[in-house]
């Protein structure tokens, strides 16, 4: 047997050790897939200790939803999928969010005001996740749904219960807003 089919039967029992609620199998898991995870959880959230919050009610999400995994699709993303889920769970929970308009309700933003820039790239993961997070709270979410997590905007507008619409404006206004900050460095 290769190296590669061992750490992937090490893998799988490491899963069915996590669904029979061993704690070790457990604390594993989440040490592996922390820093990632946190990271998302980081983008979403407006401070250290929510987004601590955010990664550990996405960890009991994944710990309830393990025996729904389907192994011919990668573990890694169905547990980013349930983790951005998590966030935006988590900020439609505790935080209200009066910045959420009717695209009616918005300023006129063309959809062409946008164009594609290499300064993103020259910046350090650090500095990214920094000016994502000096975004107002909805055009944040959208932004992240849409840019990192590829969610369509109809899914984002249903789950952010908005017009697909504002969807839209949303992840121009977080473009438009990311490209000045950059700009200004």
């Amino acid at each position: 047997m290769s190296e590669k089919q061992n750490k992937k039967q090490d893998f799988q029992q490491l899963i069915a050790d996590c669904i029979s609620n061993k704690r070790v199998a457990q604390q594993k898991l989440f040490k592996t897939f922390y820093s990632k995870l946190f990271n998302i959880c980081y983008r979403y959230a407006d401070n250290y200790e929510d987004a601590q919050d955010m990664l550990n009610e996405g960890f009991i999400k994944i710990f309830a939803n393990l025996e729904k995994y389907e192994p011919n699709g990668s573990f890694e993303g169905w547990m980013k999928r349930i983790m951005a889920n998590a966030a935006v769970d988590f900020q439609r929970k505790y935080h209200s969010h009066n910045d959420m308009l009717s695209v009616e309700d918005l300023p006129d933003v063309s959809m062409n005001l946008y164009d594609e820039n290499n300064a993103l790239a020259k910046l350090s993961n650090d500095e990214l996740l920094q000016l994502i997070q000096k975004l107002p709270p909805t055009s944040r979410m959208v932004f992240n749904l849409y840019v990192f997590e590829n969610y369509s905007h109809a899914e984002i507008s249903s789950m952010l219960n908005m017009k697909e619409g504002t969807s839209h404006w949303h992840l121009n206004f977080a473009r438009n807003k990311l490209k000045m900050m950059i700009l200004a460095q």
